[in-house]
């Protein structure tokens, strides 16, 4: 008595028939022996296959998730529109193998089901076949059977005329014409179906060299095919062979291949083209690029990864992200690129940031907030100007910049009249001077004039220089100035009112 049939096994013996139909198309002896193994399998039993978007069942069984070869059955199905497939008992190699080939081709390939059915030729008749649908409609290929649509009418019509004999001449084998359609119509549909072809041979050798190169290690060779296939992706004629491209760029690449090539991003003389490949796979790249940058000791290749993140587009979130993390170098290194980046997402995370313990964190949010200047970030800079730190002080001041930094001026000038640290207030003037609105020109003004007796000569000096640089507003004051009984302000005042109208 024969053993119980194995859905796992069809399953398993399937899909290893379809992988060697596509992918070594040549190994004709490879591709007969996986499919005596099938049949063998079977037994000669009648079993029928079925495939939905979650599962994959054998005669009624479903498989459960993570069966071996489950999930590429049920893609060679569905892709070509196929929800089931009846193999009637003692089903011989002359059906099978026909109708692997003709699963095996990459989805898009076929434009219709007429060309999918002609592709399984002959042997389509020994079979079955449930087209994937909203109706489902059976398309049955014995004779006797009813047909219930104009639809199925057409495709039994194709059947038949498949089964029919060719005639033999003199010039050769002649067969049978399917339909007559309209020359301009039939020329559409060649060239469709040609560019479908060469998309999938061009799909199939870009394959071939992008494995060749993981198994010898070239990852050079590797980070080429990976970006001739990124550019095959964006140039296909149709949605469907783009997902299908990327399906099988994804399956050809590992964490560890975009790994290397992060590190040929950062050092080496490949660096432009793996930027280039990294910024379009997205936020993998970005992801690995951060680890790496966090895992790294090595300055030159540490600056090579930060240089290679400030040029991705995708998966900055990630970086958001390393701003929670309890090293802080991880925290600095985070916010060094929001700031680079101008990332406006990443200020309520680098705001909880101003009061950081360690003081190269602290410097490098005030950079990042100074650089991202949205409105929002005001706040948090306004408190990171009473930092413990002058070093911290001075570097906000520093970053702060013209328009985007008005609302500061009044606490600047308010500053002003507490702060000790020379630095700062030195710093305190320039920016006033850089910010230029009429409440700085007036803190300027009276720091120029003397007012604030608490300030030394140095810093009165300091403030007419901000004001050279605020232009035209700054040289009413200037020429005020300019007579002052200090000869050495007069002649500073002077000087700058020349700058000021140049």
């Amino acid at each position: 008595m024969p053993a119980e049939l194995s859905p796992a096994a069809v399953a398993a013996n399937l899909s290893c028939l379809l992988f060697l139909a596509r992918h070594k198309a040549e190994a004709e002896g490879e591709i007969r022996e996986s499919a005596r193994v099938l049949l063998a399998c079977v037994d000669g039993r009648e079993f029928a296959i079925e495939a939905t978007p979650g599962w994959v069942s054998v005669n009624t069984t479903k498989l459960p998730s993570g069966t071996p070869g489950s999930r590429e059955v049920g893609e060679g199905l569905l892709g070509h529109g196929v929800s089931r497939i009846e193999f009637p008992a003692g089903t011989e190699m002359s059906t099978v193998l026909p109708l692997a080939r003709a699963l095996a081709a990459f989805p898009g390939v076929w434009g219709t089901w007429e060309e999918f059915l002609q592709a399984i030729g002959p042997a389509a008749g020994h079979l079955r076949l449930t087209r994937a649908g909203a109706d489902l409609s059976v398309i049955r290929v014995q004779d006797g059977e009813p047909v219930t649509t104009a639809a199925q009418a057409r495709e039994r019509d194709l059947i038949a005329k498949l089964h029919a004999k060719p005639v033999v001449e003199e010039g050769g084998l002649i067969l049978p014409q399917i339909e007559v359609e309209p020359q301009a119509e039939v020329i559409h549909r060649s060239t469709a179906s040609s560019d479908r072809r060469e998309e999938s041979r061009h799909m199939e050798r870009l394959i071939t060299q992008g494995r060749s190169a993981v198994d010898a290690g070239d990852y050079a060779a590797l980070l080429q095919v990976t970006h001739d296939f990124l550019d095959a992706i964006e140039t296909t004629k149709s949605e469907a062979s783009s997902r299908v491209h990327r399906l099988e760029l994804k399956r050809l690449l590992s964490k560890h291949h975009i790994a290397q090539f992060a590190r040929m991003a950062a050092t080496g003389n490949q660096r432009e083209l793996a930027i280039s490949v990294l910024r379009r796979l997205g936020s993998d790249a970005t992801e690995i690029l951060m680890d790496l940058l966090v895992e790294t000791e090595a300055m030159a290749e540490r600056r090579g990864y930060f240089s290679a993140l400030t040029r991705m587009e995708d998966g900055t979130e990630i970086i958001i992200h390393h701003l929670d993390h309890p090293t802080w170098y991880v925290v600095r290194n985070a916010a060094e690129l929001c700031g680079e980046m101008r990332l406006a997402k990443s200020v309520p995370k680098l705001a909880r940031h101003v009061t950081h313990p360690d003081e190269r964190v602290r410097k490098s949010v005030a950079v990042a907030l100074s650089r991202i200047s949205t409105p929002d970030v005001l706040e948090p800079i306004s408190r990171m100007l009473k930092d413990s730190s002058p070093a911290i002080r001075v570097t906000v001041l520093g970053n702060l910049e013209g328009s985007k930094s008005r609302p500061l001026a009044m606490p600047l000038a308010a500053l002003l009249e507490s702060e000790e640290h020379p630095d700062v207030q030195r710093e305190i003037l320039r920016a006033l001077g850089r910010i230029g609105t009429p409440d700085a020109l007036l803190a300027l003004r009276r720091v120029a004039n003397g007012e604030m007796r608490r300030l030394p000569k140095r810093l009165r000096l300091q403030a007419i220089e901000s004001l050279g640089g605020v232009g035209t507003p700054g040289a009413q004051i200037l020429r005020t100035l300019a007579g002052d009984a200090d000869a050495e302000i007069g002649s500073a005042a002077a000087k700058a009112l020349q700058e000021a109208m140049a």
